[in-house]
């Protein structure tokens, strides 16, 4: 692939100007009446929910552009986890479900998952369309207090790979995840399901929704979700418990007011270090006293309002209070010089620790779009402001116990817990304290041409985002520390542009290409002292799409360019013998994505997603160690396969179905040279209609007990080593009343 080509292409053919957010563009909107459920419509259907529609492909997506367009519409590479596809394999979390789906390398921080695509971490998830940012993204993750939600409140996960500066506020190019809620429903649904497995899991969710007035311009919805979970570790357990609760409103033909809230607790066992290498599968060697709660409470509500049919109305606000305590430690050895365990030797117990954090999230984001015609065609403006306010507060607390254990006979009996954490002196204790406030500006604009066959989309993100950082530290070394406190002060104001088109070759298959940026604020200084300028990424990406039998299967084919540029990078200062940080680095990611999704036929459905995927250092880092042509991303793997497929049985009235699928990819490696082989997972399941309301499941995962590790960036011999998940088997009961 010759990168100025493409982007020569890329940016010669998505030059005018584009549109977002329109969210009913060809659908007139139906009144909000008490046959909301029923109304026929003409023209493509623009809803995104996935729920009782059998397949694994939606008709529109929002989280690219944040209008409501089709697979086929959308110039960027998308992919969507239904409901159908987390019923069929079983998925009880955000991070499996993520482990399933075309382009995207699940690997751990700090024991704590992170989400990479096309080499680059996705530091945004959003809700509906309200982002926040993930663990580890701007903080050490250890002193970051959210929780991702129970997927039981989820309708489907939206995934976009590459860029998403129109949506995002700042992040790295690696994309963007949207998880939407489920929302009421005019119908009744009354269902309840359990699940366990071979490892001692216990999952039960229940789902409530349907009018709650005659009229039914009153709807209301709750979901429960309770778990006990286990897993192959031993003496590794946890447990959740999720409240979930949502109402809409009719107000009148041209209103809809939507508001709702979720609470959640969750028990964890910290495993930050994994094992060191070649120790058994189920092996844990953190204390047994370690834990950790984290409690989460969401409220939001938003108004939806149609002025007329050509101009609409969107305000949302969204409220998060997240709160954790985290207690643990382990054995392990972090040295790259550590030649590995041997039997009967020892390794060194880490610091035990206690983390405090809390976290506060305000956001309101609210959005104007219309539609106005040039010579009798439809063309499509949106604006759009959104603020955000995030506050952090937290704590650590350190002791060092200055001891060494065999892991093969460490039973996390060794240390018990400290009586009392807040007891001085402290070894260690600092507190940090974090505020961030982000103003953002859209305007965009989608100009249809040449018989509506052309697509050209063009508009801007304007970014304003302060933000102030404190660490404090009260005891190093056992000592009161008297040093000032370390602050960092900034602001940061930033355009995103994003240009693309779309050309339509039939009624079922289109020609795209796109351009679009992000950026991330840089906290590194000069020698000077001033900040950075932030860090920066551009996609360039030109594909093909289509859709197929009434727009139940669509297809994709993308090749990408992704440059990252203003990296921090140690520069040596002669006159002083120092080393300084200039915003001279530079790598790039390019590839190839390919996928399937959706219904072959009434009875057969198929997720196929292949990614081949190079990255590589265009600057030397990491103070010369890292020359220009490294690997810059060696933990992705250069190809990746996820694929699963189901199928109805033609006998016994079509009570049987049966699915099968497999997660390969190709070898990959830590920045410390410890290596992994490529792999492939196979999973298997068969659902049983035993009635009308009553199905009957059996999932297997890792069938045929694969040994692996999952890819991970800082990998040693001695820590940071986590084993796959070993075959498991679940069994699962669903009832609708």
């Amino acid at each position: 692939m010759n990168a100025p080509t493409l982007k020569t292409l890329a940016l010669i053919i998505a030059t005018l100007p584009y549109a977002a957010l329109a969210e009913n563009t060809a659908t007139p909107r139906p009144k909000q009446t008490s046959e909301l459920q029923t109304v026929n419509v003409t023209g493509k259907n623009r809803s995104t929910r996935t729920e009782n529609r059998d397949s694994y492909t939606t008709s529109a997506m929002r989280t690219t552009t944040g209008l409501a367009l089709s697979p086929k519409e959308t110039p960027q590479s998308v992919s969507v986890i239904t409901k159908t596809q987390i019923n069929e394999q079983g998925i009880t979390n955000l991070v499996d479900a993520l482990k399933t789906t075309t382009g995207v390398n699940v690997i751990r921080d700090a024991g704590i998952p992170r989400f990479q695509s096309r080499g680059f971490y996705i530091d945004q998830i959003e809700e509906d369309g309200i982002s926040s940012t993930v663990p580890g993204a701007i903080n050490n993750p250890m002193y970051d207090a959210q929780s991702m939600n129970d997927i039981a409140v989820y309708d489907h996960i939206e995934v976009v790979r590459g860029a998403t500066g129109l949506t995002q506020a700042n992040g790295e190019p690696g994309g963007t995840v949207n998880a939407v809620r489920k929302r009421p429903t005019g119908e009744r649904i009354i269902q309840g399901e359990v699940q366990i497995d071979r490892f001692g899991k216990v999952r039960t969710t229940g789902d409530f929704s349907g009018r709650l007035n005659d009229e039914s311009t009153l709807r209301g919805r709750a979901v429960v979700a309770l778990e006990r979970d286990k897993n192959f570790k031993d003496r590794v357990k946890g447990g959740n418990a999720t409240l979930y609760g949502v109402m809409d409103a009719s107000v009148g033909d041209n209103t809809k007011i939507t508001w709702g809230g979720l609470y959640q607790r969750k028990h964890t066992k910290p495993d930050d270090w994994g094992v060191a290498l070649n120790l058994p599968r189920d092996t844990y060697l953190g204390y047994n006293w370690n834990k950790g709660v984290y409690d989460k409470a969401n409220a939001f509500a938003e108004v939806e309002h149609y002025f007329n049919d050509n101009w609409r109305y969107t305000g949302k606000l969204d409220y998060n209070y997240n709160e954790n305590t985290k207690k643990n430690s382990g054995i392990y050895n972090t040295s790259t010089s550590y030649a590995g365990y041997t039997p009967g030797s020892a390794l060194a117990s880490g610091w035990l620790s206690r983390y405090d954090n809390d976290e506060k999230q305000l956001t309101f984001k609210n959005n104007l779009n219309g539609k106005f015609e040039i010579i009798g065609v439809p063309q499509e403006i949106f604006t759009e402001y959104t603020y955000t306010h995030t506050k952090n507060n937290g704590s650590r607390r350190q002791y060092n116990p200055g001891v060494s254990f065999d892991p093969m006979t460490f039973t996390g009996n060794e240390i018990a817990e400290p009586a009392d954490w807040h007891a001085t002196p402290y070894q260690m204790y600092w507190e940090t304290h974090s505020k961030r406030t982000t103003h953002a500006l859209l305007l965009g604009f989608r100009f249809n041409m040449l018989k509506e066959k052309l697509h050209i989309m063009a508009g801007t993100r304007w970014n304003h985002i302060k933000s102030k950082y404190i660490t404090d530290y009260f005891y190093t070394g056992g000592k009161i520390d008297s040093d000032p406190d370390s602050v960092t002060d900034r602001k940061t104001v930033r355009f995103n542009p994003y240009f693309a088109v779309t050309y339509d070759l039939t009624s079922n298959q289109s020609l795209y290409a796109s351009y679009t940026s992000i950026f991330k604020p840089n906290s590194n200084q000069r020698k000077d002292k001033s900040y950075l300028e932030p860090v920066t990424g551009a996609n360039y990406e030109i594909g093909w799409k289509g859709e197929w039998f009434d727009r139940k299967l669509n297809t994709s084919l993308a090749l990408f360019d992704i440059e990252q540029k203003n990296r921090a990078v140690q520069v040596w200062d002669t006159a002083d013998q120092k080393w300084y940080w200039e915003p001279v680095g530079k790598v790039r990611s390019r590839g190839i994505e390919a996928e399937i999704s959706g219904n072959l036929s009434e009875d057969w459905k198929l997720f196929a997603g292949y990614t081949f995927n190079r990255s590589k250092y265009l600057e030397a880092e990491s103070k010369g160690t890292v020359p220009a042509g490294t690997n810059f991303s060696l933990h992705t793997p250069k190809h990746m396969l996820r694929l699963h497929t189901s199928y109805n049985l033609p006998f016994d009235g079509k009570k049987w179905t049966i699915g099968g699928g497999v997660t390969a990819q190709s070898k990959t490696a830590s920045l410390y040279g410890v290596k992994r082989g490529g792999h492939a997972v196979f999973n298997a399941n068969i659902d049983y209609q035993a009635s009308k309301n009553l199905k009957l499941a059996l999932i297997s995962t890792n069938l045929f007990n694969r040994y692996y590790y999952e890819n991970n960036k800082v990998s040693s011999k001695g820590a940071n080593n986590y084993y796959g998940q070993q075959r498991n088997v679940m069994f699962k009961v669903d009832y609708k009343f």
